[in-house]
Formats: structure tokens, C-alpha cells, sequence
């Protein structure tokens, strides 16, 4: 992998006729935790889908760590807005297992698999939740499983759609220490979306901001 970096050449992206950029150039360090801002329908959403090669560009050059999206997601995890509703009565732990190569829903579940799982689970704090079912659980306990089904690829840079949105004072925080412990026990870098304020004073890692407004990315 390249030096940790976001680069935007002359991008446009639109979805459904909307124009999310135009002409956008951008070229930062993804190093520590980077915050995209913007108004709600400035397109946050679908940038970071372009990011994962989900959504394609209209024109211009999008690459992660010097690679396009199809190639640099590899090394990346991607954790969308919206909590998975599938199968919410299986265990948290089978969930995690889903996302682990040769698996499917954590059947069958070999120990190797399994022992992973629970060794994601315990990287964010969320280990006591492996038995209980994924629907019964908190906004904040989600997004912690979340996270670990994201982390299932050893990814280099994970990708958060709004991970705070819902969560309560004490979950914010908690969440926001976790990803400086990420950071510095795995050198783990942050792309996320924010919508509102963000309590960031005293956080142990690289932090920038960038805001998506009128289809400009402005640092």
C-alpha cells in the first residue's frame, strides 16, 4: 500500500440526475480519523459509496492510497448508515462469522471462524454480545458489531457512514475512544461521515475535516 491518501482529480459524480461533485479536486492524508461534513442531501452518502466503487463517476480520477475504488477496496471496510435488519433473532456472534471468508450466516462454524469472530468482538468491546441476538440490541451495541463486521477484512482504512447518528453522550464517546484505540494498536485509519457537532478535543490521533458543499470537497 501507498501513502495514506485521498485523491480527487477533476471528479464528477451524480446520482439519479442529482450532482453530488463537479470538477472536484482534493488531495489529503488519510492518516488517523478525516470527517467529511455537509448538509443532509449534499451527497455524503453516495461519495463514499464512490469511494468503495459502489457508485461510478461521471469523469476525473478517484483513488484511495493511490489506487482506484475496485482496487483499493481491498484493503478497506465499509460501514453503511443503516443498521443490517437480516435475520435479527441469529447471535451477534454469527453475524461477525458471516463476514469471515467460507461462511455463510456462521454455517458451519468451524473454530477457527469462530474464534475470530470473538476475537473481532472483543476489538471493540462487544464480546459480552456474542450470544444474543442481533434485534435486541442497543444503537450503540450495534454500531459496535458493526464495526467488527467491518474490521472482518484486517482493512487498512474503514469507511463509516454517520456512525454516531443516534447514539447517546456516553456511546459517542465511547465509540470515539475506540477508534483512537484502533488507531494506535492497529494502525487502523478512519474515513467518516458527521452530521451535527463532534466532541473530538483530547482524542490521541490525527484528526482533519473536509465539507462537501455545491459539489466542491473544500479541506
Amino acid at each position: 500500500m501507498k501513502e495514506a491518501r485521498l485523491t480527487c482529480r477533476d471528479v464528477s459524480l451524480q446520482v439519479g440526475g442529482h450532482p453530488v461533485l463537479h470538477h472536484a479536486t482534493l488531495d489529503v492524508p488519510l492518516e488517523g480519523l478525516t470527517i467529511l461534513r455537509g448538509q443532509n442531501g449534499a451527497g455524503k452518502t453516495c461519495f463514499l459509496r464512490a469511494l468503495m466503487g459502489l457508485l461510478p463517476l461521471q469523469g476525473g480520477k478517484l483513488l484511495i492510497n493511490g489506487h482506484p475504488p475496485a482496487r483499493a477496496r481491498r484493503h478497506c471496510g465499509y460501514m453503511p448508515q443503516k443498521a443490517d435488519d437480516t435475520a435479527p433473532m441469529l447471535p451477534v456472534i454469527s453475524h461477525v462469522m458471516a463476514c469471515l471468508d467460507g461462511t455463510h450466516w456462521g454455517f458451519p462454524a468451524p473454530r477457527k471462524t469462530r474464534r475470530k469472530a470473538r476475537a473481532l468482538l472483543a476489538e471493540v468491546g462487544a464480546l459480552p454480545l456474542a450470544s444474543r441476538p442481533l434485534g435486541a440490541l442497543s444503537g450503540g451495541e450495534r454500531q459496535r458489531v458493526a464495526l467488527a463486521q467491518a474490521l472482518a477484512g484486517s482493512p487498512r482504512l474503514l469507511i463509516l457512514d454517520e456512525p454516531f447518528a443516534a447514539l447517546d453522550r456516553a456511546s459517542h464517546e465511547a465509540l470515539l475512544q475506540l477508534f483512537s484505540q484502533l488507531h494506535q494498536q492497529k494502525k487502523v485509519s478512519l474515513f467518516i461521515t458527521v452530521h451535527g457537532p463532534l466532541q473530538t478535543t483530547g482524542l490521541d490521533l490525527p484528526m482533519r475535516e473536509i465539507t462537501l458543499s455545491k459539489g466542491a470537497l473544500h479541506v
